[in-house]
């Protein structure tokens, strides 16, 4: 008797126990994540044999959440990402950000010489930063949604065109016949995201100079074939760039990034009579160290942005190559016999920048010339 009255006790203490446990434990919710991916407004090169391609996200798709969790999307699931409805994915823990790199990753070590000639419409590396998520519940369903909208990790630069030197004014005299370019070099880029500006040239002095290594990735000659489609701007000299370190400021005569032309100039009979030593003066130098948009100054601050396609037209430069009244080129015109010359005399240089559309550059009379 003893024995079952303590059996009852001890079934009713476990009842009571299961009652209050069932009461008190935590609900097992059923969460999910979705994601929408938007890369509508990722807009390709002016390219005028494919004016209308995007950059698109198309593989190499890593998201990583708040926690650390990275989480690789296939084929299918980036286009539901793309699609109307989003990719969605069940969850066990609260999400807060969605960060998202895609067609590969810009690592610290990354060397911008090997980004060079990338399939723009698929081989740029795109990011979107940590995004806060949204989140809603419903039918005990929670759901995290956040929308990315990636960027390209680097800039573009586009350099094209046709310079054409001035008559004089009030003389009417003209210096110069034609004026070619034979070759488009970048200077003074990042090397890495992370790393020092590559400087071909430091000394200004007899051409380029042994080292630093002049990176054939970063230059263009322009042949004889293609320059009547490169001054036409159906063809140009394009160059991947990363954008400037935070830590960076624009200080002259360097700034940010370079672009140096090699020109061949044809002068006029009147100009050599004028100044016979003209004729030893025909292959000559254009070294460009400072762009604007629209103003002087107005890309100081940012220089040139990842995901903004920079087009500078060189036609942009000929009202910078001018006859003096004597009928001879002016002393004052941008050309030097060498590349990065050391004096401070500049002149900015104007681009026309687009949002992974194009902005056309062109030289700032103030400060761009490195002359």
């Amino acid at each position: 008797m003893k024995y079952m009255k303590m059996a009852a006790i001890a079934l009713m203490a476990l009842a009571l126990f299961s009652c209050n446990n069932k009461n008190n434990e935590p609900k097992n919710e059923v969460a999910q994540l979705s994601i929408r991916i938007n890369d509508a407004q990722l807009r390709a090169m002016m390219d005028p044999a494919e004016t209308d391609a995007q950059t698109l996200i198309t593989d190499n798709v890593v998201l990583t959440l708040d926690n650390g969790e990275q989480i690789t999307l296939n084929a299918d699931e980036i286009a539901q990402a793309k699609g109307t409805d989003g990719y969605k994915k069940p969850v066990t823990e609260v999400v807060k950000t969605v960060s998202l790199v895609a067609n590969g990753k810009i690592e610290k070590t990354t060397d911008i010489t090997t980004l060079q000639g990338k399939d723009i419409a698929t081989e740029i590396a795109l990011t979107a930063p940590a995004t806060a998520v949204s989140t809603t519940v419903k039918d005990g369903m929670t759901t995290y949604e956040v929308e990315l909208s990636p960027v390209p990790a680097v800039a573009r630069l586009e350099v094209a065109g046709k310079i054409v030197g001035q008559e004089n004014k009030t003389t009417h005299k003209q210096a110069f016949k034609d004026i070619t370019v034979e070759h488009v070099y970048v200077n003074n880029y990042l090397s890495t995201i992370i790393g020092t500006r590559h400087m071909c040239v430091t000394n200004g002095k007899d051409g380029f100079a042994a080292t630093p290594v002049l990176q054939k990735q970063m230059n263009d000659k322009i042949e004889a074939g293609d320059k009547e489609a490169f001054e036409k701007i159906e063809k140009v000299a394009g160059y991947y760039l990363f954008p400037k370190k935070d830590d960076e400021t624009a200080s002259a005569p360097d700034y940010f990034d370079h672009v140096i032309l090699k020109i061949k100039i044809t002068y006029t009979d009147e100009a050599l009579v004028a100044d016979p030593t003209l004729a030893q003066k025909t292959d000559r130098y254009v070294t460009i160290a400072r762009f604007m948009k629209s103003a002087t100054g107005d890309l100081d601050a940012t220089g040139f942005l990842a995901g903004t396609i920079y087009k500078l037209d060189l036609g942009e430069l000929s009202k910078d190559f001018k006859t003096g009244d004597d009928g001879k080129p002016d002393p004052e015109n941008p050309d030097t016999p060498d590349p990065e010359p050391t004096a401070n005399k500049q002149l900015v240089v104007k681009v026309k920048p687009y949002t992974w559309t194009a902005q056309n550059i062109k030289p700032d009379v103030n400060n761009g010339y490195k002359k």
